[in-house]
């Protein structure tokens, strides 16, 4: 079966069967006093759970841009007052900073990404490159004429990023460790503004991620805008509130020292984010530097961007059996439970439009069930897209009013989400979710319109 075109059909039913329930059928439940409801069956309670974790959900999304709108200048401002420390780094602490990049048939990418990290201002550098069972040019098209560049060619019978940032890791000399994914670049005062952070009592630091191929499809300039609503704003939260901020796979530096304290990359298909919360149980603190960019792709079809996701989604899934976030962690386990909150999305989706297209036909509720009333719910919905317009603004200035006005398609854009927690469950390994890269690469060398 090609899980592919099922997961694209999906999703088009899944945004069909929400703008019916949402225009026609449930406007006429709420709103009406006549309905008729078989209370044999009661999902009243059930519903109301259900409910209440969407709420809480919600209610985070709404914290996190409140504090990002409110504290973003904040962070933005203790960077560069670290960047103010940097004649220390040059004079006194001039360390080999090696900059992985794994590589699995990335030839269309790769050399752009070895060439924006032989750019970087800061020159006491090291490139491996490890191209991890690659049949295209990837271990050809990787190696320059420069010293500073090393290119392994490995083979192994498992699939997975873990393996390749590991064994690059064995062959690097270097202090500090810099992930990059094979499809980004880095901007040339990367390291420059990234190493200073570490003369504060950090473990690793995150860069800032902007999307090299927005404008290059519809699909790009969702993702772009999903990226636009979540990337910043928990970056800034997870920073303020504890400096926990996450591990975003690509555009970030480790000490090697703590990296092979607690064990190395994980074989997880989340890898970023199960190190992430490795790193905060053994107390170690990431932080955001928001004046460090990394530019990369976004998947440029429906077809390539849910077989993504759905390996994520499987990822989130399979950490569920573990406690990895610290106790006190109030944002850590909610995003670590996440996949129970889409769940839950999911089921409620389902129940209300089975409910709603049950009445259109038979005349009736086939059960009761808790709901939160339409005039309430466009309230939310009209709340929530001034929030993220909001957003936008700020980190687009004037051009975030144009991005805001895929808002309204994105909104049916992003239940995708359903779709892709059914295809989890058919992820078995990495190899079966490569992502193509190489499509719609408008911007060069990770330089944004505006860096705020």
């Amino acid at each position: 079966m090609n899980y592919d075109l099922v997961g694209v059909i999906g999703l088009f039913i899944v945004i069909s069967i929400w703008a019916y329930v949402l225009f026609s059928t449930l406007d006429r439940i709420i709103f009406s006093d006549n309905v008729l409801v078989n209370t044999d069956i009661d999902l009243v309670v059930p519903t109301l759970v259900i409910f209440g974790i969407n709420l809480v959900y919600l209610g985070l999304s709404i914290f996190v841009y409140v504090l990002y709108l409110v504290e973003y200048d904040r962070v933005r401002e203790h960077h560069l007052k670290m960047l103010g420390r940097k004649v220390r780094l040059f004079n006194n602490n001039y360390d080999l900073c090696s900059m992985i990049i794994p590589a699995h048939n990335e030839e269309s990418v790769i050399r752009a990404a070895v060439l924006s990290c032989l750019e970087q201002s800061y020159r006491n550098i090291e490139v491996v490159v490890v191209s991890h069972n690659s049949s295209d040019r990837t271990f050809e098209e990787a190696q320059v004429q420069d010293p500073r560049v090393k290119v392994l060619d490995l083979r192994t019978k498992e699939a997975g990023k873990s393996i390749a940032l590991n064994y690059g890791v064995e062959h690097s000399r270097g202090k500090y460790i810099l992930v990059l994914d094979a499809d980004h670049e880095l901007n040339k005062d990367f390291i420059e503004k990234a190493l200073p952070g570490f003369e504060e009592p950090y473990a690793a630091v995150q860069g800032r991620v902007y999307p090299i191929n927005r404008t290059y499809n519809f699909v790009t300039k969702m993702l772009s805008l999903e990226d636009d609503l979540w990337s910043d704003p928990i970056m800034t939260a997870r920073t303020l509130l504890g400096r926990r901020c996450p591990l975003l796979g690509t555009g970030f530096i480790i000490k090697k020292r703590v990296l092979m304290e607690v064990g190395g990359f994980g074989k997880s298909l989340v890898d970023d984010y199960e190190l992430s919360f490795r790193l905060y149980r053994k107390k170690y603190r990431i932080q955001f530097l928001p004046l460090c960019i990394v530019s990369g792709e976004h998947p440029p079809t429906l077809q390539v961007m849910l077989r993504q996701r759905a390996r994520w989604a499987k990822g989130f899934i399979d950490l569920l059996n573990q406690r990895i976030a610290e106790g006190t962690d109030i944002l850590g386990h909610l995003y670590w439970i996440a996949p129970i909150g889409a769940m839950a999305g999911a089921i409620m989706l389902s129940l209300v439009a089975y409910a709603s297209i049950f009445n259109a036909i038979f005349g009736y509720l086939p059960y009761a069930f808790s709901y939160i009333p339409l005039r309430a719910w466009f309230l939310i919905t009209a709340l929530t897209l001034i929030l993220d317009m909001l957003v936008l603004v700020k980190r687009h200035g004037r051009q975030g009013f144009r991005y805001a006005l895929y808002l309204i398609p994105y909104i049916a854009f992003s239940q995708y989400a359903v779709v892709v927690l059914f295809k989890a469950f058919f992820v078995r390994s990495w190899g079966t979710t490569k992502t193509k890269h190489g499509a719609g690469r408008t911007v060069s060398k990770a330089t944004p319109a505006i860096v705020r």
